[in-house]
């Protein structure tokens, strides 16, 4: 469709360096399910190209002054950017939202003493967190806070979001997947914790982050949520050799616990039923997989020397539509009843098929035993004929006689010798 050629200086950027100072991917798809956009960051630019022609929007890249980095939604044409401070802290750093094709900035937010800036989606674009670390007034040390974006709401609000100690490092932040909660990985020592949030919890009828629970010193450093939400698996990859926590957000309660020595990758599948644990090729020992189920029970194992990729295969989208999934789950137990119904006429129906075989096979045999029935009663002058006149079909009139016999078993003799002179 198009190729694009240059040298490295041509494909750097001033943002987060890669191999060979290219910012990777370079290519980034947006625009929703249907990647009807993809765009690359260049020096002070942002080139947008669609994908019917594969040429840049309105034939020009969007200018943007020393744009280092940015990212996609999920599921709308909208861009957030990051550029940082300008002239030594004069020009504070800012994070925006632009809405594809009309690159209009639709959201902004200045931020001032920063360090270093990530942002995350939430998979239905319904939240962007924008994670800011920021210096002390003294620079010689840094906090963190997030910067939380409701895009779905009038006026994309934003709320300041911080940790109860503002000085904790932040390892790990990951999303609830179609949900509203998010999880954080956070603390200094060996053993961090992990926090749970929502951004439903409502206040005045104002909706706002609420924190739902912290779990104390884990052996974890990585967040794997269920492609299906609710479940969790709080990982501890590297240094923690492989420990594995199943939790369900919903009762917040430990489902399981486990390990997969040295797993250097962890995979659910689309469902959310399974999970996949690895050990590939990084390690020379212990290369292999494990399957999981949903609350951690370990279900298949297999070793396999130079294993270097797993990978579930991908389900096609839903042909439902977002408000026609939300109903059913809504009314499951509405389509449940029609559906057990079905079940038991189905049910029914094999049951009459069932009884229907049965009495063919009676039926059948009955019809077998008249047949020689029939055959035996023909027969019956001829045994009568071989047995002298003797009807013996009739059981019940046969006599009887009991006989007794005496019979000698056994005769023995016995010798006696007399002493006459004694006697």
């Amino acid at each position: 469709m198009r190729d694009f050629k240059g040298s490295a200086d041509d494909f750097t950027t001033g943002g987060n360096m890669g191999v060979s100072g290219v910012s990777w991917p370079i290519f980034r798809w947006g625009g929703g399910r249907d990647d009807k956009y993809f765009a690359r960051l260049g020096k002070n630019v942002i080139s947008v190209y669609e994908t019917d022609t594969f040429s840049l929007i309105d034939k020009k890249s969007l200018k943007v002054e020393n744009v280092v980095d940015f990212s996609w939604s999920p599921t709308d044409p909208i861009i957030s950017l990051f550029v940082p401070e300008l002239g030594g802290g004069n020009q504070p750093a800012r994070v925006s939202l632009v809405q594809i094709p009309g690159k209009e900035e639709i959201r902004q937010k200045n931020l001032f003493s920063v360090s270093d800036c990530k942002m995350y989606w939430q998979n239905n674009g319904e939240y962007l967190a924008v994670q800011v670390d920021r210096y002390t007034k003294t620079k010689k040390s840094i906090y963190t806070g997030f910067e939380l974006f409701r895009i779905k709401e009038r006026d994309i609000p934003i709320e300041v979001f911080e940790l109860e100690n503002k000085n904790d490092k932040i390892i790990a932040f990951a999303w609830e997947p179609k949900g509203h909660r998010f999880a954080v990985i956070h603390g200094d020592g060996p053993k961090p914790d992990i926090s749970f949030y929502t951004m439903k919890a409502v206040n005045n009828n104002v909706s706002r982050v609420s924190k739902l629970t912290t779990l104390k010193g884990k052996q974890a450093n990585a967040l794997f949520w269920s492609p299906a939400g609710r479940f969790i698996v709080l990982a501890g990859l590297k240094g923690f050799n492989g420990q594995l926590e199943f939790f369900n957000v919903d009762d917040l309660e430990t489902m399981a616990t486990g390990e997969h020595f040295m797993a250097t990758d962890i995979m659910w599948d689309p469902t959310g039923r399974f999970l996949a644990t690895a050990v590939t090729s990084v390690h020379e020992m212990e290369n292999g997989f494990q399957i999981w189920s949903f609350n951690g029970k370990l279900i298949y194992k297999i070793s396999k020397d130079h294993f270097y990729q797993f990978q579930w295969r991908p389900r096609p989208p839903s042909l439902l539509t977002p408000e026609k999934e939300e109903d059913i789950s809504k009314n499951l137990k509405r389509y449940s009843k029609k559906y057990e119904q079905e079940d038991l006429d189905v049910s029914n129906q094999v049951g009459e098929l069932e009884r229907k075989r049965r009495t063919q096979l009676q039926e059948e045999w009955q019809g077998w035993v008249a047949k020689w029935k029939q055959l035996h009663e023909e027969e019956r002058a001829y045994r009568m004929e071989l047995r002298g006149g003797e009807e013996s079909d009739k059981e019940e009139e046969a006599e009887y006689k009991e006989i007794e016999a005496e019979e000698l078993v056994d005769v023995t003799e016995e010798i006696v010798a007399f002493d006459l002179d004694q006697e």
